[in-house]
C-alpha cells in the first residue's frame, strides 16, 4: 500500500508516517519506483503507535515497546512493563496537579490588600522569611 493509503487507514497525514520511520518506529518501507510500499503489517504497526500516543506514551518509550524487547516477548509483557511506569508517572502528575488546584482554591480567598501584603504572606507560606524592605 502506499504512504497516503496507510495514513489514511489511521487518520493520519503522510508526514505522521515519514515521521514514524525517522523516528525509528516504523522500519524502513521497500521502494518501487522510487515511491514507498508498506506491508499490511505496517498498518497494525501505526495503530500500535497511535494508540499508545493516545494513552500517553512517548516515542522513546513506543520504540521501547515495539523494538526493545526480544522478538519473543509477548505484547502483554510488554504493555506491563511499560504500563506500570506509566501508572507511577500519571500518580505522580494526579498528586502534583491535586496540590495545585487546592493552592488555587486557597489564592481565591485572598484578602490582602496589596500586592506586597500577598507576597509578604505567601514567602512565609513556603517557609521563607519576609526579606525586610530597608
Amino acid at each position: 500500500m502506499t504512504i497516503g493509503e496507510l495514513a489514511a487507514l489511521n487518520n493520519l497525514k503522510p508526514s505522521a508516517i515519514r515521521f514514524y520511520e525517522k523516528a525509528r518506529l516504523l522500519p524502513a518501507p521497500t521502494r518501487r519506483n522510487g515511491r514507498r510500499v508498506y506491508s499490511f503489517e505496517a498498518d497494525h504497526q501505526v495503530a500500535l503507535i497511535c494508540f499508545a500516543k493516545e494513552i500517553g506514551f512517548n516515542l522513546a518509550e513506543i520504540r521501547l515497546f515495539l523494538h526493545g524487547f526480544p522478538q519473543n516477548t509477548r505484547p502483554g509483557a510488554r504493555w506491563s512493563k511499560l504500563a506500570g511506569s506509566k501508572i507511577s508517572e500519571l500518580e505522580e502528575s494526579i498528586a502534583k496537579e491535586r496540590t495545585m488546584v487546592r493552592m488555587l482554591r486557597g489564592i481565591m480567598k485572598c484578602r490582602c490588600k496589596t500586592i506586597e501584603q500577598c507576597a509578604r504572606a505567601l514567602s512565609g507560606r513556603k517557609g521563607r522569611r519576609p526579606r525586610s524592605t530597608t
